[in-house]
């Protein structure tokens, strides 16, 4: 066995003890690694404003980012995500891994309580699993587990929960086995479907579990009070005395108030009623240069899938390159979307994972695939119509019918007809899940569509590429790319290096090939009260942690 978690956890209670020291101030290191004190002010509560309401507070039911924020700050898992969206020690105090790396066994922290005295323990994340992986729970994030021992099997139904690869040694060890080794593994369980639940109060709310504070259960930094049942518009997290840290939590109360409207959020800021507001369009704009403004990225790129099996024009690889070519990014991120987020021609987004050793992002490394190039698109559409005999392509574009996804579907419209001659597009807005029907169905053309890492690494990215793969709508195909794909997954799974190397071609040949057609990365400019300091701020899995933040005079 070979033992991982204790220097990672080393360095997390180092970064504690720097971060958060005792008594009225605070000490940071500047940027020229001098050190500077912040005074804390004298009231810890911080008021925040969110775009739409708590869904649920039970782990194996969440499905949206506002909710896995909220569930985030008082719930603990195994990890949580530090600097760089990388794993660092909560619940767990160490780890081993097997040689194979198909063993991992976790050693829990003897001083972490349920906010009902309990102890949380490795029972607690033995029931929570396989209730996740239970076909009758509902479970949002089911396919997470299936990589662990039997979890396929148990999803569909042909195997018992009690054959989940999870097992508690004892109170406080908790033993794991894989199907195959995966590389993020520790990060996966910072991810909010993996957090424990103390099954003697699951099962006496029954039903109402998740539904209310009272029905709520916390082993986090705070508590969840003032909600009930996803109706109200405003509930809190206070400071939980019962927490394992909480000495080193310095905020006693956060306010949560959603508002839908961007001028109501902003309004509220400038009179100081709330210490954040969401941008966009001229507000953005109008903000820019503000000492509060800041803006925030996402682990998400937007694109258009490309019907490769059933639409004869988009077989055609000239004429997917030229629509790839034909759109001008930059126009569309500063000009139509104007709220942070960054033209993007790959797939996997920046601010998003850095190679093992030379820390250089990802997409930085990928270089980029299709810069806006009207003369090299015109010249492939007519090289397109030419192959395929015809004078006139017409296609359909799907999307969602929010207010955004509309005004880019216009925009992509006016592109590509406007720069390539005989291309016409027709728009579809559909809802969010008639969408997610036909494109399963491959009933489309193309499609404004876009996929999230759910944690830190490449593959979470790449696996919509594979030709197999339930998220590859549109068909694509190339035996090399899944060669590459399989190769980082189980030969080089082990090895960083080459498992990056392996991951950087696939990429590499799959963009261009236009397997599908990158648009943009999504981000969110907002204000923000420069005050406030150390809220962990992640691209990946919950948006947010509050533990360490913190609020200055």
């Amino acid at each position: 066995m070979n033992k991982k978690g204790v220097t990672s956890g080393l360095v997390f209670f180092s970064l504690v003890a720097l971060l958060s020291a005792c008594g009225s101030k605070k000490e940071r290191a500047n940027e020229s690694k001098d050190v500077q004190e912040d005074v804390l002010a004298s009231e810890q509560v911080m008021h925040l404003t969110v775009e739409s309401e708590l869904a649920t507070t039970d782990s194996v039911l969440v499905a949206e980012n506002i909710t896995f924020a909220g569930v985030n700050q008082f719930i603990e898992g195994l990890y949580r995500l530090g600097e760089n969206n990388d794993p660092i020690p909560a619940l767990a105090k160490s780890e081993d891994i097997s040689d194979d790396g198909l063993t991992y066994t976790f050693h829990l922290r003897e001083d972490a309580l349920w906010s009902n005295g309990d102890p949380v323990t490795a029972h607690d994340f033995v029931f929570s699993w396989r209730r996740n992986v239970d076909p009758t729970s509902g479970a949002a994030y089911s396919y997470l587990f299936e990589d662990i021992k039997n979890a396929s099997e148990i999803i569909a139904g042909e195997r018992p929960l009690e054959e989940l690869g999870v097992k508690a040694l004892d109170d406080t060890t908790l033993e794991v086995t894989l199907e195959t080794p995966i590389a993020y593994f520790p990060s996966l369980m910072s991810f909010v479907s993996f957090f424990p639940q103390n099954e003697a109060f699951v099962l006496e709310a029954g039903d109402q579990y998740g539904t209310s504070s009272e029905t709520t259960l916390s082993n986090g930094p705070f508590l969840l009070t003032d909600w009930d049942n996803g109706l109200d518009e405003n509930w809190s997290y206070e400071k939980n005395p019962t927490y394992w840290d909480t000495e080193n939590v310095d905020l006693t109360k956060i306010t949560n108030q959603v508002i839908k409207e961007v001028a109501t959020g902003v309004n509220l800021y400038e009179k100081g009623d709330v210490d954040n507001a969401l941008l966009s369009g001229e507000y953005a704009k109008q903000y820019q240069e503000d000492p509060s403004y800041t803006v925030e990225y996402f682990s998400r790129t937007n694109y258009l899938e490309v019907n490769q099996t059933d639409n004869p024009y988009l077989k055609n690889e000239s004429l997917r390159k030229a629509l790839a070519l034909a759109i001008n990014r930059e126009e569309l991120t500063s000009s139509i979307l104007n709220n942070g987020s960054l033209p993007i021609t790959g797939l996997v987004p920046d601010h998003f994972v850095q190679h093992p050793e030379t820390g250089v992002e990802f997409a930085e490394e990928a270089g980029d695939f299709y810069t806006y190039n009207l003369t090299e698109a015109q010249r492939l559409v007519e090289e397109a119509k030419q192959e395929l005999g015809v004078d006139t392509i017409e296609l359909e574009l799907l999307g969602d019918d929010d207010e955004t996804s509309k005004r880019v579907m216009e925009y992509l419209q006016g592109e590509l007809q406007n720069n390539l001659d005989g291309v016409k597009i027709k728009l579809l807005n559909v809802p969010f899940s008639a969408r997610l029907a036909k494109a399963a169905a491959g009933d489309f053309d193309l499609i404004s569509s876009g996929w999230s890492g759910y944690v830190s690494d490449p593959m979470i990215m790449l696996d919509v590429l594979y030709s197999t793969s339930s998220y590859n709508n549109g068909g694509y195909a190339n035996d090399k790319v899944d060669q590459l794909i399989n190769d980082a997954k189980e030969i080089h799974a082990n090895d960083p290096l080459l498992r990056w190397d392996d991951m950087l071609e696939a990429h590499q040949i799959a963009l261009e090939d236009a397997a599908l057609i990158p648009i943009y990365q999504k981000g969110e400019a907002m204000l923000r009260n420069p005050k406030i300091k150390g809220i962990g701020i992640n691209s990946v899995g919950a948006r947010y942690t509050y533990k360490d933040a913190y609020i200055v005079e």
